[in-house]
């Protein structure tokens, strides 16, 4: 059973054009139904945001899911361990990969590239984001070409972009805000699947 691979982050004001159509309420209801259909059910795997990590920390608490086995967190050294969210201290299996060359562009294809080697992936979901969005997206699909990408539009940011991009839209039986009930479709997970605690 593949892993899901996770892009999100919340656009800073002032990242045109990211922050232009920013949904930051949507941005949480997209993770936390993420949070809700796969925890405990397939691995989750991310770089990392200040604003994503004490989401999905939060949920797995909700559902009882031990962090540990649920998720798989890297971050890059280049990154000060202090600039952190205070979740990552919660994480058993943070991956944190060596800079390079003292290079934020290089050391976040590094720690892409070995976050992206870690699994077999079934699917990726876009949410929110800006740049870093975009260059996880290109670097997925080039390294897992046959795995499902989901960019969750209406969330806004770089996810519009590529929902666009990839001429992807929510299934018209859905809601545009049922995220649960595409997620649970999309990922290919049962809602009476149990989790592995």
């Amino acid at each position: 059973m593949g892993a899901i691979f996770l892009s999100a982050s919340v656009p800073l004001q002032g990242r045109a054009p990211f922050d232009r159509d920013c949904e930051p309420q949507m941005i949480q209801s997209a993770v936390s139904a993420l949070a809700t259909v796969a925890l405990g059910r397939k691995a989750i795997v991310w770089g990392g945001h200040p604003a994503i990590t004490p989401m999905l920390w939060a949920s797995a608490q909700d559902l009882g899911v031990q962090y540990a086995t649920a998720v798989r967190l890297f971050q890059t050294k280049l990154i000060p361990h202090e600039d952190f969210p205070e979740e990552n201290k919660r994480f058993a299996n943070v991956t944190y990969v060596e800079a390079v060359e003292n290079d934020l562009a290089k050391s976040l294809l590094a720690m892409r590239t070995a976050m992206l080697e870690s699994a077999e992936f079934d699917a990726a979901v876009f949410v929110g984001g800006m740049e870093g969005v975009n260059d996880e997206h290109a670097l997925f699909s080039a390294m897992h070409p046959h795995a499902k990408c989901i960019p969750v539009g209406v969330t806004g940011g770089a996810a519009r972009m590529l929902a666009v991009k990839l001429n992807y839209t929510i299934p018209p039986d859905f809601g545009p805000l049922d995220f649960m009930s595409l997620l649970y479709r999309e990922l290919g997970i049962s809602p009476i699947e149990q989790r592995q605690g």
